[in-house]
């Protein structure tokens, strides 16, 4: 059974929605109807209700423009009890109607910027895309556009650990109003002007703490379990991360306060880094040492090596599909 919003809608519209299915099932032969129906009786009907909520006169149209899109999505295996991920399902139906006037308004376009994020973020791994569905329901209450809604959302995915949105999410967050934009990076205070530039200069400084994490992360892995490196890598320092090869092929390993990621990256690139070592690093059988402070990293210290660069050191050894970045000691 349905809600009676969408009971309505889908009466109201039944001849348009039977097209739909049709022109769908003509475009994707595979559609599993029957996923899409629990798709319209479970994530549909919780968006329908909050528009309901907020503009009876829009409820049909809203239910129009997402059955349409959840036909597409469910065809392309983005929704329904066989997505591939889940993060699109979980993103409607929590983050959704946390801006049912937005939905209201401009459904297609505040629906699709929901679903090219969650699509967006779920495409990289190591990306904590609850995280970013959390975030944004605390605070896309207070968008008024949907535009803003997609500031916030970079903002957010920033925070959620999509390192290579540094630049432009703090770009972004400029045109947030100010609580917003300090709320989204976990700041306190009411100068955003303050916390943005010590962000821009501290890669590494988290303002949800107001501290560094020494440690650093773990980046990397090996691609029979899902990570990049086929081999363990060697790695040079570039200007706002680093580069490795791993089995003749390049990454950019970007890390910050928020996260790291793995990108593609060019030999050109790899041979224009840097092989500095850290003049503070020691190796030795007890463990890694960076000053008086041990490295917690599990990797024997045979054979490793580190370089440093503007965005801090980068450690790896040939027994590691991993690297380890961490801040440059202050």
């Amino acid at each position: 059974m349905v809600s009676a919003p969408l009971a309505g809608a889908l009466a109201a519209r039944r001849t348009v929605l039977n097209q739909r299915v049709a022109e769908a099932r003509h475009r994707w032969p595979s559609l599993d109807l029957p996923a899409f129906a629990g798709f319209v009786g479970g994530t549909l009907d919780e968006v329908c209700q909050a528009v309901e909520g907020v503009d009876v006169s829009a409820t049909t149209r809203v239910c129009e423009v997402a059955f349409e899109l959840g036909l597409d999505l469910v065809a392309q295996g983005y929704a329904g009890p066989k997505a591939r991920l889940p993060w699109v399902e979980n993103a409607w139906r929590s983050l959704a109607p946390s801006v049912a006037p937005l939905l209201a308004r401009e459904p297609l376009e505040t629906l699709g910027a929901i679903t090219n994020a969650a699509v967006r973020l779920g495409s990289l791994p190591d990306i904590r895309v609850a995280e970013w569905i959390s975030l944004m329901v605390g605070l896309a209450r207070q968008c008024d556009s949907v535009q803003t809604l997609r500031d916030l959302g970079a903002v957010c995915a920033w925070r959620a650990g999509m390192t290579h949105m540094r630049g432009p999410a703090l770009t972004r967050a400029d045109s947030l109003p100010a609580s917003l934009a300090i709320a989204a990076v976990g700041g306190v205070g009411t100068e955003w002007s303050t916390l943005r530039e010590r962000m821009a200069s501290e890669r590494w400084w988290n303002p949800s703490t107001a501290d560094v994490d020494a440690q650093g992360r773990s980046v990397g892995g090996f691609t029979g379990l899902g990570g990049p490196f086929a081999v363990p890598p060697q790695v040079r320092a570039v200007a706002d991360g680093f580069v490795a090869e791993s089995g003749g092929r390049y990454y950019l390993v970007l890390a910050d306060a928020y996260g790291a990621v793995v990108l593609p990256a060019s030999a050109e690139e790899f041979a224009a880094g840097t092989a500095i070592r850290p003049r503070d690093l020691t190796i030795t059988r007890e463990g890694i040492f960076l000053g008086r402070m041990q490295v917690q990293w599990a990797v024997t210290g045979d054979r490793m090596q580190a370089v440093v660069g503007p965005a801090g050191i980068a450690i790896f050894s040939p027994w590691s599909h991993h690297v380890r970045v961490m801040p440059t000691p202050r």
